[in-house]
């Protein structure tokens, strides 16, 4: 004990209580390290080391290299308790020999901060937050699971969690270890639920890696906008935004910087939805009360979606509240909606259950300035989602959706269609550092017609499935590079078309097209980098489709399908016999180049792939079409895609400005020929022509997200064009979907506590038509004769809608707040009454017989009114 007293003169007791009297790699080592020291008092670093030698313990260190610290030890410890002091606290690093324990200096380590971000009120994942370390240029950005990951040198620090929907939270930590962190974050004192495109951070816009995206979130009020029929509807939204456009009114079918309305992957929880519509397309699948986040990529497409060469639209459900039951819902014109939400168990688990269902039965015809025969069409949505936080590092999802439309076609026919989709994610941490999301899905659309009349009545039928599974990984490498890799795989089952008699005394012959299954697999890989101002985002996917049997093909003369009379022979293949082979591989690279804390210049390039195709004899998407895969005829269309854009903050980030420009080569795009027979044709590849397609253009977009007046404006100046051989002279010709001019803004004002207005204004060209350019006589009846396609276009189109909202009171006369919110909004639709035509039809002139005459169709050609009630209990 008497070393032990000499060490310091205000040391002021220091005791063993056991001594070790045997070598290091006697059975008496771990005694020796068990031994406890009692003292009181500071020791230096070194005498406490010798004193440690003089009772047997085999320490090595040196002087020169260590620095003799003082250490304040306040209570017993072990010889190896004191040991993992020394190094818990940074001091030294201790390595167990074989024959000695070695003391080296410290080396400073990495050490990984990661976890989650929730919802207080909730407990929901709160996707695309910041988290900043204060003081440093380190950060990362919550993912589309809320999880994030950042990686630092061992230290002291703060972090702060941003999100513009939520109160920003700081949090001390001492990293000396990997840490778990889980934060949760409260709202903002919003208003209830309407959509807002947002951006997450007052500057995302200026350091995300990825270009032309939007972003549209349940909640917030600067989505306070006038919709259709009162219907609030993110993709009604997404349409005021630049590039993104539907040939007829709002929502019926996307077309996106030029691209066809199959050409989008849409997404519901990671699977695929074939027909996002309802109510003739005017109104979206997707329930707004069951939305939490809507992502619409148009330009750069990361490696880890393809399928589709023209955007990603990528909408998550709500996971559902894990701290208490919540009721809320909406009533209008259309539709009603409700939803319920709440814990399983309390804070791990939790369940949601949201419905909509149409109302008045309505048509587009009882808005229409022509009369055309009627019919009426009803539709549901169903959504369910459970979710169980097993541990720290596991979680796991269920989500799933039924929606069903029934048209009712005069007295003899009835339409119904809808999609299905029942999805199982799980969410596990093998690593700090590593990330995984792996997921199967099963998503199915299906067509069927019943038609009741004597003496054809039949029942026609057509179906797409698909049987998934995939793969995401995400390791963050340190704070400036992550890195993404996955596999992925669909199964597609595609039963085009079956007609069959209704019953026995039906004359309908029965007719079945052959069925088709692939599988489509990919593998992908992403680095995301920053160096200095640039920041870099890059990668690869290899993707391919495997055409299987059974089946029958074709072959023609010349190997060219031009008819059904060139058929030359015909080959069957045996279940899952490879019928065809296409493989593809598809780079992809964005940077991003901080000029300054206020602009940004980014640059693109995305190659992807599709070999699904929407077979459609519309302009508009319709529920009778049908999906075909590539084949030997039909080879996958693939696009190359380069992006250049300048994005700009002002006003301490009150203004968002942007502008960009694109240019798209389409690849093996699908045309058809004059007069094309696609209805029930089993040669299907003689209807069609593959050509080349271009789309180029300028997107502008100016948008003040502060103050009492807040909303956007938008331009957009471009075209979209193929190239078909089918005229002789390869010449452009505009696609159906042009608009040259786009324009659209969209504003809100606060008039008070509790009222509020919103207006939107939309101007663009209108979309090409084929006139005929002369006229003939045959046996008595007027021919028109066309001799190009798209020779002309419609008028301008143009449209002013208007809203007001009123809120209810917040507390009642008893001065108790209440328990639930409410709100009123009305919504004036075309408010100037404006005849926009659809489409031109012709007709013999009622007046002037053997006279041609071209008539204007107008889906709305009045002002529409409605009134929606929404609460939230």
């Amino acid at each position: 004990m008497g070393v032990f007293l000499a060490l310091k003169s205000n040391i002021k007791k220091i005791l063993i209580v056991s001594a070790v009297c045997c070598a290091f790699l006697s059975t008496a080592q771990q005694s020796a390290l068990d031994s406890n020291l009692i003292f009181h008092g500071e020791l230096l670093l070194f005498e406490s080391l010798d004193s440690l030698r003089s009772i047997g313990i085999p320490i090595a260190y040196s002087k020169d290299k260590l620095t003799n610290q003082s250490l304040s030890i306040k209570k017993g410890l072990t010889v190896k308790e004191f040991l993992d002091f020394i190094q818990n606290e940074l001091i030294a690093d201790i390595q167990y020999g074989s024959s000695q324990i070695v003391v080296t200096p410290h080396i400073s380590r990495n050490y990984t901060i990661h976890g989650v971000l929730r919802n207080a009120e909730s407990g929901e994942h709160i996707i695309g937050a910041s988290v900043q370390v204060t003081g440093t240029s380190f950060g990362a950005i919550t993912n589309g699971y809320g999880y994030y990951s950042i990686t630092l040198k061992e230290g002291e620090y703060n972090l702060q969690f941003s999100h513009i929907n939520f109160q920003q939270k700081k949090s001390e930590i001492s990293l000396y270890r990997n840490t778990f962190l889980e934060v949760t974050v409260l709202p903002k004192i919003t208003e209830l639920e309407e959509v807002e495109v947002l951006s997450l951070s007052d500057d995302i816009n200026l350091i995300e890696n990825i270009p032309s995206i939007n972003r549209i979130s349940i909640s917030g009020s600067d989505g306070n906008i006038p919709y259709l029929l009162g219907e609030v509807d993110v993709i009604q939204n997404a349409l005021l935004k630049p590039g993104i456009r539907a040939i007829g009114e709002d929502a019926s079918g996307i077309h996106v910087r030029g691209g066809g309305v199959d050409q989008n992957l849409t997404l519901l929880d990671e699977a695929i939805i074939y027909n996002p519509s309802h109510f003739y397309g005017f109104i979206s699948v997707f329930n707004p009360e069951a939305v939490n986040n809507v992502r619409i990529m148009k330009g750069y497409i990361p490696p880890s979606y393809g399928g589709r060469t023209s955007s990603v639209i990528e909408v998550r459900q709500k996971e559902g509240n894990a701290n208490k039951t919540r009721f809320s819902g909406g009533i209008g014109v259309v539709s009603a909606r409700a939803l319920l939400e709440g814990p399983i168990t309390n804070g791990k688990s939790s369940y949601l259950i949201s419905g909509r269902q149409s109302l008045l039965n309505l048509s587009t015809d009882d808005f229409a300035s022509n009369s055309v025969l009627r019919n009426r069409i009803q539709f549901q949505d169903l959504n369910v989602k459970l979710n169980f936080k097993y541990s720290k590092s596991s979680t796991y999802y269920l989500s799933g959706y039924l929606g069903n439309d029934r048209n009712l076609v005069g007295l003899n026919s009835t339409r119904n269609w809808g999609n299905r989709m029942l999805n199982f994610r799980w969410n596990y941490l093998f690593t700090p550092r590593l990330f995984s999301n792996i997921s199967a899905f099963v998503s199915e659309y299906n067509y069927r017609i019943e038609s009741t009349e004597a003496p054809g009545a039949f029942v026609g039928r057509s179906k797409i499935a698909d049987y998934s599974t995939k793969i995401s990984m995400t390791y963050a490498i340190d704070p400036n590079n992550e890195l993404t890799f996955g596999i992925s795989n669909i199964y597609h089952r595609l039963l085009p078309g079956t007609r069959e008699p209704l019953d026995q005394n039906s004359s309908t012959n029965r007719v079945k097209l052959e069925n088709e299954q692939g599988m489509e697999s990919a593998a992908h890989i992403g680095h995301e980098t920053n160096i200095g101002k640039f920041s870099l985002h890059y990668g690869f996917r290899a993707s391919s489709l495997l055409k299987l049997g059974p089946g029958t093909v074709f072959k023609y003369e010349n190997n060219t399908p031009t008819a059904d009379s060139t058929i030359i022979d015909t080959l069957k293949f045996n279940q899952y016999q490879i019928v065809n082979t296409d493989i593809n591989f598809e780079p992809r690279a964005s940077v991003n180049y901080r000029l300054n804390d206020k602009t940004s210049i980014k640059a693109s390039f995305s190659r992807t792939a599709q070999y699904l195709h929407l077979i459609s004899n519309t302009i508009s998407p319709a529920p009778t079409d049908i999906w075909k895969l590539s084949n030997e005829y039909i080879p996958p269309t693939t696009t190359n895609q380069y992006t250049l854009g300048l994005y700009k903050n002002l006003k301490e980030n009150t203004w968002e400005l942007s502008s960009e420009i694109y240019y798209k080569d389409i690849d093996n795009s699908i045309q058809y020929k004059n007069g094309a027979d696609l209805v029930f044709n089993e040669n299907i590849e003689t209807e069609l022509i593959i050509s080349d397609a271009r789309a180029y253009g300028l997107e502008l977009y100016a948008k003040k997200k502060y103050g009492k007046l807040k909303g956007w404006i938008s331009y957009t100046l471009s075209r979209a064009e193929s190239r078909i051989s089918e005229f002789g002279d390869n010449r452009y010709i505009v696609e159906n979907h042009d608009k040259t001019h786009d324009f659209s803004t969209s504003w809100s004002m606060n008039l008070g506590k509790r009222w509020s207005t919103s207006a939107n204004f939309v101007y663009n060209s209108g979309i090409p038509v084929t006139l005929p350019t002369d006229k003939y006589e045959f046996e008595g009846n007027l021919v028109p004769h066309f001799q190009f396609r798209n020779n002309a276009r419609l008028p301008d189109y143009h449209r002013l809608d208007l809203s007001l909202k009123w809120e209810g009171t917040e507390f009642r006369k008893n001065g108790n707040r209440r328990k639930n919110n409410d709100y009123w909004i009305l919504t004036i639709y075309n408010v100037y009454a404006r005849k926009n035509a659809y489409s031109y039809f012709f007709r013999e002139s009622p007046t002037d017989p053997g006279v041609a005459q071209i008539v204007k169709y107008s889906i709305f050609g009045a002002i529409i009114p409605s009134l929606t009630y929404n609460f939230r209990f």
